[in-house]
């Protein structure tokens, strides 16, 4: 039951990232689409999943559907490498910084964030 959960949930994902590359044209050389889905990613297992999801004790599988199906499959560390390997092959050294930094930084600012949103969110859900 848990892959048919992780699939069901992973096409979601995958078609929203499909949809938004197409959305996002690249800057130049710069892949704004997959910086944009994989940061939007982090702000969103942090708040949702990390924050939100576990501590109101929601079901396992529906944890599993959301972290490992849908941003699992939304986001793409592996189309992330391959399109800084290429921007380090054809020789944007600056460009290929500027992603991996925006990439990494980013995605540590955003996870906390989300976390810190999440956990604001569930405090004040709990005095209404």
């Amino acid at each position: 039951m848990n892959t048919i959960i992780i699939m069901i949930f992973g096409f979601f994902g995958g078609i929203m990232r499909f949809k938004l590359e197409e959305f996002f044209p690249k800057i130049g050389e710069f892949p704004v689409a997959t910086l944009f889905v994989n940061l939007a990613g982090c702000f969103c297992l942090a708040f949702f999943v990390e924050k939100y999801f576990v501590s109101k004790k929601a079901p396992e599988r529906l944890l599993l559907g959301i972290g490992t199906g849908f941003i699992g499959s939304f986001t793409t560390f592996s189309s992330c490498m391959v399109e800084l390997s290429n921007l380090f092959l054809k020789g944007h050294i600056f460009i290929a910084t500027l992603y991996i930094f925006l990439s990494i930084v980013g995605g540590l600012f955003l996870i906390f964030w989300g976390m810190k949103l999440g956990q604001r969110f569930l405090f004040e859900r709990k005095e209404l």
